[in-house]
């Protein structure tokens, strides 16, 4: 019976370790044509050109320069210094 019971609660333990309760932070660019790269560097190739209005999910710091976000469903690095307004948004699944 001990062990059943164990069981359950590993189960369950396990169950609420693996729940996807992602939370996501918008945010805003500083600047009008703030430019988003495919990889953290500004050699590398510009995916998208973002404007004021865009609407920008901040996923992570990728590292003191540079952040990870998605932009029209496309995610690449912007520089930590473009990005203002960085608000918590609601869990999302």
């Amino acid at each position: 019976m001990k062990k059943v019971i164990f069981t359950l609660a590993l189960l369950v333990q396990v169950a609420f370790a693996m729940a996807d309760n992602k939370t996501t932070a918008v945010a805003q660019v500083r600047h009008e044509n703030v430019k988003m790269f495919r990889q953290a560097g500004t050699s590398t190739e510009v995916i998208e050109t973002l404007n004021t209005s865009d609407k920008v999910e901040f996923i992570r710091k990728h590292n003191a320069q540079w952040g990870i976000v998605t932009v029209n469903g496309k995610t690449g690095y912007v520089l930590l210094s473009e990005i203002a307004n960085l608000t918590k948004a609601q869990a999302t699944k």
